[in-house]
């Protein structure tokens, strides 16, 4: 397994994630869309390889966005 990261925005808010995990083959196979839940509601796309396991990702926080 080779580890992978990638990064991604929230739609609503604009807060900035990475996604990291392992995968068989990252970079050499089909990519597919992981959605995440947001903590303002809204949502993260962020496209995995196929082969990794969604449930086992580990999304963090890049920055935090001053409350308005």
């Amino acid at each position: 397994m080779t580890p992978f990261k990638r990064d991604g925005a929230c739609e609503e808010c604009g807060r900035e994630y990475t996604v990291s995990g392992a995968a068989l083959n990252p970079g050499a196979e089909t990519e597919a869309p992981a959605r995440f839940r947001c903590d303002c509601g809204g949502w993260t796309n962020v496209f995995v390889p196929g082969s990794v396991n969604t449930e086992r990702l580990v999304v963090t926080p890049r920055k935090e966005i001053a409350p308005a």
